[in-house]
C-alpha cells in the first residue's frame, strides 16, 4: 500500500460517480402549492486539480446530474426526469493515512421548455479515503452531504441529504512521501 502524501506541484485528474435518494420540497411552478416527494439523483463528476502545497489540492469539478423525482398524486405516482450540467471549484485536504476532506461548490442554469431560466447551486462537503493501488492511481470511496438549490425569483426547490460515491483519480507528477522527506 502506498502512502497518501501528495507533493505540491502534483496534478489530480479523474472522476467519480455518486448517487443519493432523499425527500424534497418543490415550490417552483406549483399552481396547487408546494409539493413533497422523493428524489433519486445519479451524478458523474470530472475533476482536475493542482496541489498548491503538500496535501492540498484546488481545482475544477464538472458534473453531469440526472434527477428522477416522484410525487404522490390521486390514483398513483407522477414521475419527472431531467439531466443538467454544473461546474465550479473544489478543494481537498489529505491526511497521511489516506483520509481526505473535500468541499465543492457548483452552479449552472437550467432552461425549461417554456424558456424560463432557473438558477442552480449545489454544494457538497464530504470525507473519503484514497486507496492507492500504485503510486499514481487511487480508488476513492466517499460519503458526503449535498445541498441543492434551484431558484427563480423568490420561489425555490431545495434538496439536502447524504450522498455515497466512488471515484478513480490519477495523480500525475506525484512523488512518494519518502522522496519528500529526503528533499526536506
Amino acid at each position: 500500500m502506498w502512502k497518501a502524501k501528495v507533493k505540491h506541484g502534483s496534478v489530480l485528474i479523474g472522476g467519480n460517480a455518486d448517487a443519493s435518494i432523499y425527500k424534497t420540497t418543490k415550490e417552483l411552478n406549483q399552481p396547487l402549492g408546494p409539493e413533497e416527494g422523493t428524489s433519486i439523483m445519479a451524478n458523474l463528476n470530472f475533476k482536475g486539480g493542482y496541489f498548491l502545497i503538500h496535501d492540498v489540492a484546488l481545482g475544477v469539478d464538472l458534473g453531469i446530474n440526472h434527477e428522477s423525482y416522484s410525487v404522490s398524486i390521486e390514483g398513483g405516482k407522477d414521475t419527472f426526469r431531467r439531466t443538467y450540467l454544473l461546474g465550479g471549484p473544489f478543494a481537498r485536504y489529505y491526511l497521511d493515512n489516506g483520509v481526505f476532506g473535500e468541499l465543492s461548490l457548483k452552479g449552472g442554469l437550467l432552461n425549461f421548455s417554456t424558456g424560463d431560466k432557473t438558477n442552480l447551486f449545489v454544494g457538497n462537503a464530504g470525507v473519503g479515503y484514497a486507496w492507492f493501488v500504485n503510486e499514481k492511481i487511487a480508488v476513492e470511496p466517499m460519503l458526503s452531504f449535498r445541498y441543492s438549490r434551484e431558484w427563480q425569483g423568490s420561489e425555490a426547490n431545495v434538496s439536502l441529504g447524504p450522498v455515497i460515491g466512488v471515484g478513480i483519480q490519477a495523480y500525475l507528477l506525484r512523488k512518494t512521501s519518502q522522496i519528500i522527506k529526503e528533499a526536506l
